[in-house]
């Protein structure tokens, strides 16, 4: 529960900081450019030129600047996963507009690496598998749900595992994987990737993929992954894999859901273009018209 609200102060920090930035910057702005001039022109009758090229500059550097920020953002970050994902042979492509996912086959297993608002980094990496588990570190919201759905936690007398949530469909099978001292060894140290900045790390295993994700930031901006430990990460989470398919088949399956098959397949471009038309493109067209009725009022 800590670790949730930690996750919510941490946006509100950020959204607040962003926004005291950009007052500092269009405040000043406007009043040099917007205001000023409809002073002069109000006061001494002064030509309607002097409204219109401050408020045309203003415009350009508002949202010229803005689009400019946003499209250096987009291309540093691709470039920075591009050097991540692309040596392994994975073909990159946009993800829910903003963010990018890589995928392609490493070893014969698909493997799919996804960067997304959160920051959310998910790792997948397939396999016959049809049952499911999860590890996380223990939390009251996790109980809470586990609880709810009538599902505990998994009793553990290992000291190793303390502060560790393991749920698990197939039990038996669970306390069989975590009897093994090298997939004991890989998923302890899953769980400490990106310790410098994770918040909630977790490892999945759901009906065809073992997944890592690395949730949300325990600093205020600071976070990075270097080429390094996103491969090592890969080379664990195959590892685990291939130890958890050596053992006797889960007795009890499951199948993936619809909902999990088009989240791995990143097939939420549609969606997620119809809610930014949504809550950008519909505010854009009344503020657009709402300035067009300004300057023929101001022109009159």
């Amino acid at each position: 529960m800590f670790k949730f609200f930690k996750a919510i102060s941490g946006d509100y920090a950020r959204s607040l900081l962003i926004g005291l930035l950009s007052t500092l910057i269009v405040v000043p702005l406007t009043c040099a450019l917007v205001f000023i001039p409809i002073g002069i022109v109000t006061r001494y009758d002064a030509s309607i030129w002097v409204l219109i090229v401050p408020v045309a500059l203003y415009l350009l550097i508002l949202f010229g600047g803005g689009f400019g920020a946003l499209a250096w953002t987009f291309y540093r970050r691709k470039r920075w996963l591009d050097s991540l994902f692309v040596p392994w042979g994975l073909t990159g492509s946009r993800y829910m507009l903003y963010w990018r996912q890589y995928q392609g086959t490493v070893q014969g297993r698909e493997v799919i690496a996804r960067f997304y608002r959160g920051p959310t980094f998910d790792l997948y990496v397939g396999t016959p598998l049809q049952t499911r588990l999860s590890v996380a570190e223990v939390s009251r919201a996790g109980l809470l749900v586990a609880e709810t759905l009538g599902r505990g936690p998994l009793p553990l007398d290992d000291p190793d595992l303390e502060g560790l949530s393991i749920l698990a469909l197939d039990e038996d099978w669970a306390r069989s994987l975590l009897a093994d001292p090298e997939a004991k060894s890989l998923l302890l140290r899953l769980m400490r990737a990106g310790e410098d900045w994770v918040l909630m790390p977790q490892v999945y295993l759901q009906p065809g993929a073992f997944r890592l994700r690395l949730y949300r930031n325990k600093n205020l901006f600071r976070y990075g992954i270097e080429p390094e430990e996103a491969r090592a990460w890969l080379d664990d989470l195959m590892a685990l894999a291939r130890i958890a398919e050596r053992l006797p088949a889960p007795r009890v399956t499951d199948e993936e859901s619809g909902a999990e098959r088009m989240v791995r397949s990143g097939q939420t471009f549609p969606i997620a273009l119809i809610i930014v038309a949504l809550l950008v493109g519909l505010p854009t067209c009344i503020l657009a018209v709402a300035a067009a009725v300004f300057f023929v009022l101001a022109i009159r």
